[in-house]
């Protein structure tokens, strides 16, 4: 038999694959791997049958984004006997059918026979695939500067062509109530752009679709590539918090900013008590590892929006801002930040590190200092300079402490007088 072009997609591993190419003769199938591939090769072309072998999570979902991808499409599972009652209590409503694995010959031949059937009419057929206006494509590969810029303008141009409101979900999972339009592949996973869920699709909008989803796998990929240079350029090499550059930028800008917008912004700046010890004791990649743990923890402890970086060694700035402006005027902002570096102090007391042993646990101790914007400084060196005043402060009264500016100075001035 001469191979024809049996328009059958294949969800499965290689094995299954292969089994299905030989039991199926000269029939050419189409294969991929993982869900959300055979998703997108959905969306760039129509299928009269997809195979899903059994194994894959929430088989139900992928059965309804399949079908509101194209109505037409029929969706088949391919189950081992003992799978059998298990896909039935699954939700196996939303399939086609199923097939026990391997089907029979009168099975492949009834789904190849239905992947060849003139009666099966795509939505939208290759040849009519649209060709996007040229100002339209500019838009998107500017945008691909950024995953989240370039998701942003893709809902913003499909929002537009639908004339309806639309909204990335988690695909294909969560991709329920409401009509899909475009799949991407994020650094989150797969995502899919809804519409309305009523939304009628004419062939000309789903013309303009196919022809954007071929557009999306290098922009995406692009968009991925720059956001991840980005991450290693202000991203600290050891310990994933941001460096010292980021640091200093982003905090000069947040400075300018809260003096336009009249919020506080605070910030701590921390070392690890007696940290050469651990090196000099352990060994440095001991040392490594509690660099690396204790800036994890700060960053569990802090706000999505606070800032933790490393600028040097064992030492560490927060910078603690209020995202909600302008803050009111009885904002208790400074006392937010300490109680949350508190917290981090505390929390050191049950922190493990396996590399130096068990007795080692909370044996470790940091010392720290705060300084709030307006009241301690004018500028960024303003309050590094004052909060470490308050650190070195801590330092002296027996470290494992924080000092705010204004308790070390008030401090001062009482031995003193």
């Amino acid at each position: 038999m001469g191979q024809t072009n049996g328009n059958i997609l294949v969800l499965s591993d290689e094995q299954v694959a292969e089994q299905l190419k030989q039991l199926t003769g000269g029939v050419s199938l189409t294969h991929r791997r993982e869900p959300y591939s055979a998703l997108e090769e959905l969306a760039r072309r129509p299928y009269a049958v997809v195979l899903v072998a059994e194994g894959y999570p929430d088989l139900p979902a992928l059965a309804r984004a399949v079908h509101r991808l194209d109505p037409a499409t029929r969706v088949y599972a391919l189950c081992r006997p003992a799978g059998e009652a298990e896909l039935r209590s699954a939700g196996a409503e939303d399939l086609d059918d199923y097939f026990i694995f391997p089907p029979s010959p009168e099975e492949l031949q009834r789904i190849v026979q239905q992947s060849q059937e003139g009666v099966y009419e795509p939505v939208v057929a290759a040849e009519e695939a649209a060709e996007l206006p040229a100002g339209e494509v500019a838009e998107l590969i500017d945008s691909a500067g950024s995953l989240e810029t370039l998701t942003q303008r893709l809902g913003e141009l499909v929002g537009r062509w639908a004339n309806c409101p639309v909204q990335w979900a988690d695909a294909p999972g969560q991709a329920r109530g409401g009509e899909p339009l475009l799949l991407l592949d994020s650094d989150e996973g797969p995502k899919v752009l809804l519409g309305r869920e009523d939304l009628e699709i004419d062939p000309a909008l789903r013309a303009r679709l196919r022809a954007l989803q071929s557009l999306l796998a290098p922009l995406a990929a692009q968009a991925r590539r720059i956001d991840a240079l980005r991450r290693l350029a202000i991203t600290d090499f050891l310990t994933g918090a941001y460096n010292r550059r980021y640091f200093y930028h982003f905090g000069d800008q947040l400075i300018q900013r809260a003096r336009a917008e009249k919020f506080r912004v605070t910030l701590l700046l921390y070392d690890i008590d007696d940290f050469k010890r651990y090196n000099d004791t352990y060994g440095h990649a001991a040392g490594d590892e509690i660099l690396v743990q204790t800036a994890a923890l700060m960053r569990q402890i802090t706000r999505e929006h606070d800032i933790v970086a490393r600028i040097g060694g064992d030492e560490f700035a927060v910078l603690f801002w209020d995202a909600e402006q302008p803050r009111k005027p009885d904002s208790n902002h400074p006392q937010t930040a300490a109680v949350l570096a508190e917290r981090f102090v505390q929390a050191l007391d049950t922190l493990e590190f396996p590399s130096l042993g068990p007795e080692a646990t909370g044996v470790l101790t940091i010392s720290g200092g705060l300084a709030t914007y307006p009241w301690d400084g004018q500028s960024l060196r303003d309050l590094l300079r004052h909060a470490d005043r308050a650190l070195r402060r801590a330092k002296r009264s027996g470290k494992s402490t924080i000092y705010l500016v204004g308790q070390a100075d008030r401090e001062q001035e009482e031995g003193t007088s």
